[in-house]
C-alpha cells in the first residue's frame, strides 16, 4: 500500500531521471544557442516583456545571462550535478510560465522569446512550460543507484529521438492556433 511519508524517500528508476535529465538539457541547449544565435532578436523578446524599461546596459546583460543560465543548466543537467541542472531548469521554466501567464492576464499579444521559429504566448504555452518543469522535478529525482547497461542507453537514445519530433510538433501547432485555420464566422464550405 502507498503511503505519501515513503513517497519523499521513494528512489527511482535511473533510467527515468536519465531521460528526463537528457531532455531537459536538450531542449536547454537549443534555447540558449537560438538565442545565442541573435542576440539582437531576443533582446527584442525582452524589450516585449519589460526589460526596456532597465537601463541598456542591465538589458544587454539579461540578454546575455538568460542563455549563459540555459547553456549552464543543459551541461549541469547531463553531470554528476544533475540535480543542480534539473533544479536551475524547474526555476527557469516556472519563472517563464509565471512571466507569460501575466502577459496572457494583461492580454499582451508577443511572441515567447524561447528560440528558434516565432511562438505566440498563448495559455497553452504556459501549459507547456509547467509540464516542462514537471519533467525537470522528475530530473532532480533520486535514483536507485543501479547501473546502467547498454540496453538502457539505447532506450534513452530512443527516447530523445521519439521525444524531440513530438516537442517539435507540439510547438508546431502552437504556432497555428485552430483559430486560423478555421474559415471566418459565416462563411460556408461548399462540398466538393
Amino acid at each position: 500500500m502507498w503511503n505519501a511519508s515513503s513517497s519523499s524517500t521513494a528512489l527511482l528508476d535511473p533510467l527515468l531521471v536519465w531521460i528526463a535529465a537528457a531532455l531537459i538539457a536538450t531542449l536547454f541547449a537549443h534555447a540558449a544557442l537560438a538565442k545565442f544565435g541573435d542576440l539582437d532578436l531576443f533582446e527584442q523578446h525582452l524589450a516585449a516583456y519589460g526589460a526596456a524599461r532597465l537601463p541598456l546596459g542591465l538589458q544587454t546583460l539579461l540578454s546575455r545571462l538568460i542563455p549563459s543560465l540555459e547553456l549552464l543548466t543543459a551541461v549541469l543537467s547531463l553531470s554528476p550535478a544533475r540535480s543542480l541542472g534539473a533544479g536551475l531548469a524547474l526555476l527557469l521554466l516556472l519563472s517563464y510560465a509565471a512571466l507569460m501567464a501575466w502577459h496572457r492576464l494583461q492580454r499582451h499579444s508577443l511572441d515567447c522569446g524561447c528560440g528558434g521559429a516565432p511562438l505566440p504566448v498563448s495559455w497553452l504555452l504556459v501549459g507547456r512550460n509547467v509540464a516542462l518543469a514537471l519533467l525537470a522535478w522528475l530530473a532532480t529525482g533520486t535514483d536507485s543507484g543501479r547501473a546502467l547497461g547498454l540496453a538502457d542507453f539505447a532506450v534513452l537514445v530512443g527516447s530523445l529521438v521519439l521525444a524531440l519530433p513530438l516537442y517539435a510538433a507540439f510547438n508546431q501547432v502552437l504556432r497555428h492556433p485552430l483559430a486560423r485555420r478555421l474559415p471566418p464566422a459565416g462563411h460556408r464550405g461548399h462540398a466538393h
